[in-house]
């Protein structure tokens, strides 16, 4: 019997608004050495519309390409001269701009990073434009990359959840500099701006850094609501035809919105089936079988939709028996109620990995701001284990007899030619 979790000990994260009305939220770590800081926009590709498809990307790549006082350089010298990291990344629903340093230099990535988000001034547009471009190719070369991306669009068809990240080469193409300085002018306000510190800090010199260092962004009347509709999902086969060594596939199904009640079950419902090597796919495909060196499942939780889904790639002769087993765990998981020892299995997993995460500031910091961004406050984490705790073999059952139906599952394929042979889902 595995002992209870003890309740986490939490520095109780502060939330403050600055004067131009970002959102400040922080948790003191004392007994680190460094200070994970991060600027999150409620704004991601998925509130593109499809012209501008890629046009976040664009704009978290050009940021970093000099300010009114500082060249592209001497951004990243400041940071990384002091043993530090700045960074940027988009989500469909967020974008991020960070800094990770020592605690002695907390001045410096504030002022950094509100020069980054306050006053770039979008140079080097065309050489951008072609990084991007090379970085699209490059996905499209990978296919354990491309896969995703083809799945997406067809879980999502039409919808700008569906789109890839960083756009396509005819919308990048497209976008122009007055796109991108429009974009950022009806995004970029401070009431659709979080900003999360996780690490060793003063609680007062902090909050007078950040309002010193992000006051250049005027407060302004942006999107208070995401932008997107809810999108309709899609269902049935996709195949597409590539000379490559291997077939990679993905299989999906509805998943929970990031307000879903039942967004925990789907948490255990996806571990169990291919969340570790005790995974029923892992298990089964892998150590029984052979086919298979990456298989796994996962679930993605957005604003207005969400989805539960299944990786794999398998050798050309192998995806038809591979596809075969894996509808068959499907089922299995389905029409037979998980047991209570897989269930405990399954949550203390989970568990662990949200726990161990916590032990790096980086990791503290994210999930302070998803959590606000999603939820309008930061969720604790003794909350979050409870849930976890909640969850029962009885919920699992439900969702898996809900959600694993022929009607809404979708399969998409990349790889050879005359590889897949799969004339109905078999669900």
């Amino acid at each position: 019997m595995a002992r209870a979790f003890s309740p986490v000990v939490e520095t109780s994260p502060q939330v403050r608004q600055l004067t131009n009305g970002i959102t400040l939220l922080t948790e003191r770590v004392p007994h680190v050495r460094s200070v994970s800081l991060g600027a999150w926009i409620t704004t991601g590709s998925a509130n593109e519309p499809s012209h501008l498809t890629g046009i976040s990307h664009f704009l978290e790549h050009l940021f970093f390409k000099g300010t009114s006082t500082r060249s592209a350089r001497q951004l990243m010298e400041a940071i990384e001269s002091r043993g530090g990291h700045l960074n940027a990344y988009t989500a469909r629903d967020y974008t991020c701009v960070y800094a990770k340093t020592l605690d002695t230099h907390l001045d410096t990535a504030a002022e950094i990073l509100g020069d980054v988000l306050c006053d770039s001034q979008f140079f080097d547009f065309e050489k951008e434009r072609n990084v991007i471009l090379e970085e699209i190719a490059s996905n499209e070369d990978v296919p354990e990359e491309y896969i995703h991306d083809l799945f997406m669009s067809d879980l999502f068809p039409g919808h700008s959840l569906g789109a890839p990240i960083s756009g396509t080469e005819e919308s990048v193409s497209n976008i122009s500099p007055d796109d991108v300085r429009a974009y950022y002018a009806a995004w970029y306000h401070p009431r659709d701006v979080v900003v999360s510190a996780a690490g060793n800090f003063d609680e007062d010199e902090i909050l007078d850094l950040i309002e010193k260092a992000f006051a250049p962004l005027p407060a302004g009347a942006g999107p208070a609501v995401p932008a997107y509709d809810t999108p309709t999902l899609g269902a049935g086969v996709r195949e597409c035809r590539r000379k490559i060594a291997q077939s990679h596939y993905c299989i999906g199904f509805p998943g929970p919105a990031t307000g879903s009640p039942d967004r925990f079950v789907y948490d255990v419902l996806s571990n169990a089936l291919g969340g570790g090597s005790t995974s029923r796919l892992f298990e089964r495909i892998r150590e029984q079988e052979g086919l298979s060196y990456a298989i796994y499942a996962f679930q993605s939780a957005y604003y207005q939709a969400g989805l539960l889904g299944i990786y794999a790639a398998v050798a050309p002769e192998n995806l038809d028996r591979a596809l075969s087993m894996t509808f068959e765990e499907l089922r299995g998981i389905r029409d037979k109620r998980i047991s209570a020892q897989e269930t405990d299995l399954n949550r203390e997993q989970l568990k662990g990995g949200l726990l161990m995460a916590l032990e790096e500031t980086f990791h503290r910091m994210s999930r302070m701001a998803k959590s606000y961004i999603y939820y309008g406050r930061v969720v604790p984490v003794d909350e979050v284990i409870a849930q976890i705790d909640a969850v029962t073999p009885e919920a699992v059952h439900d969702l898996a007899n809900r959600i694993l139906q022929p009607e809404k599952c979708m399969v998409t394929v990349l790889g050879p030619k005359n590889a897949l042979h799969l004339p109905e889902i078999p669900l």
